[in-house]
């Protein structure tokens, strides 16, 4: 297998994560590399800056010509299309592609690629740690926050015969998506569709599309596992050219993975095999036995026993900052569901809760259409104790939501966790599920949800411990 690239001239946008593995990867396979940041390299991580050192050309963020003489160009998920010099490049006609991209085409291993608004993070983790249980060497990547390019370049020494037994489980962004021409998933997951990055996408359909680009390039003998629930979802399966195989809650499917009364079943070539009980599934909401379906189809497909699977699902924890109980204050639980940045993920968590809920809403609005959560707020009724808006979308949700649900206003998040414990009563739920992204005052939701924690930590110290 050839370890090159097939330009002599690279550019690389931005220098995040992503990026610096770009960089790395094409510079150690011969080609000259040109990087571009809106950041000055001063200010660029320890990572970016060594690369930086071994011999990419870094250039302003703002030079539409810093491209200029490229063969292509290698554009990170969270730079701006209008980025100059990703304009630039376009108008000279120079081919970008997604980092993702890169590094499939040095993949010799078996491609999953998992994508969706709601649910891929906890899909990629949970596969991954099925395969694991079943003893396939399992590489979990991509969006979820290792490159998929550094993944693939550390098993390039790998031999043959061991190389072609790594599933690569590759989390896949709209954005990273966009950026694809071959990239080739054996089995290609969309978990639902529901409108996001609207900041970005100027209708939902783009949106959607962008999602749908995973089965592109797929073929008759790959897989693809589809939400059947989801209403959003099924026109994008006709069009599909590998084998469907869906996943349903509530559909009683001849093929597929469903929820058959009180158990979690698979269904394939006219068999039927139960895997768990769902009330054996330690994660909350019914959202979550979609994503443990999802799975369970997927690995199913790599020919994983049902106890394997069965195994890593009790043993599975979640991830942080996914529907996290953080505390229990004088009977009041506190969750922190930071990664729910937009309304269809909110929604999800405030599904997960039987009993009152405060909400905490606010943050950087990606052009969110609340209307849906406004329903829903209404229709939980006596169940909704109160909405705490905070941030800079805050005042903006407020207004929508006035006159439906009890609102109330605050600034920053420790302004609305103080107002929220103020609210909350015993046996409530203090849901921090924001539909916004964090971008007005955090670097992720990752910094959010663990400044939300802390404030827990604090107001729980300020009480004399938890209880």
């Amino acid at each position: 297998m050839s370890t090159g690239v097939p330009w002599k001239n690279a550019g690389v946008m931005g220098l995040g994560l992503s990026g610096v593995a770009a960089a790395g990867y094409l510079l150690r396979r011969g080609a000259r590399v040109v990087a571009a940041d809106s950041r000055p390299l001063a200010q660029l991580s320890a990572e970016a800056r060594a690369v930086a050192g071994t011999g990419v050309t870094v250039r302003p963020g703002d030079d539409p010509k810093a491209f200029d003489g490229c063969d292509v160009v290698i554009a990170s998920p969270g730079v701006p299309p209008e980025a100059p010099p990703l304009q630039g490049a376009r108008r000279a006609g120079i081919p970008i592609l997604a980092e993702v991209e890169l590094g499939a085409r040095c993949l010799r291993g078996v491609l999953i690629g998992i994508t969706g608004s709601n649910g891929k993070s906890t899909v990629t983790a949970l596969t991954t740690a099925m395969l694991k249980a079943g003893g396939l060497p399992a590489r979990m990547c991509g969006n979820i926050g290792t490159p998929l390019t550094a993944v693939a370049e550390e098993d390039l020494s790998l031999p043959e015969d061991q190389a072609r037994r790594v599933h690569y489980v590759v989390e896949l962004s709209s954005f990273q998506l966009e950026g694809i021409q071959t990239l080739r998933p054996h089995i290609a997951i969309l978990t639902n569709l529901s409108p996001d990055h609207q900041d970005r996408y100027r209708e939902p359909r783009d949106y959607f599309e962008a999602k749908a680009r995973i089965f592109m390039n797929q073929r008759g003998d790959d897989v693809a596992v589809v939400g059947w629930d989801d209403a959003a979802v099924r026109p994008f399966t006709e069009r599909i050219a590998s084998r469907l195989f869906p996943f349903s809650l509530t559909e009683d499917l001849e093929e597929g993975a469903v929820l058959d009364g009180r158990r979690l079943v698979l269904r394939r070539s006219g068999r039927e095999e139960t895997i768990m009980e769902a009330a054996a599934v330690p994660l909350p909401g019914r959202h979550n036995l979609e994503n443990v379906l999802a799975c369970i189809a997927t690995a199913a497909h790599c020919g994983i026993a049902a106890a394997k699977m069965a195994g890593a699902v009790s043993e599975f924890a979640g991830l942080p900052h996914r529907l996290q109980r953080v505390a229990t204050l004088g009977g009041t639980t506190w969750v922190n569901d930071s990664k729910a940045t937009n309304v269809g993920a909110a929604l999800r968590a405030l599904e997960a809760y039987a009993v009152p809920v405060v909400m905490l809403l606010g943050g950087y609005d990606k052009g969110g259409d609340f209307e849906p959560l406004r329903g829903a707020l209404v229709d939980r009724g006596s169940r909704l104790r109160a909405v705490v808006t905070f941030g800079k979308a805050g005042p903006d949700i407020a207004q929508r939501l006035e006159g439906a649900v009890r609102v109330f206003r605050s600034g920053g998040l420790a302004d609305a966790v103080r107002t929220a414990a103020e609210l909350a009563q015993s046996g409530d739920v203090v849901l921090l599920a924001p539909a916004c992204a964090s971008f007005d005052a955090y670097t992720g939701f990752e910094q959010r949800g663990d400044d939300f924690r802390a404030l827990v930590e604090r107001l729980a110290a300020q009480r004399g411990g938890q209880g």
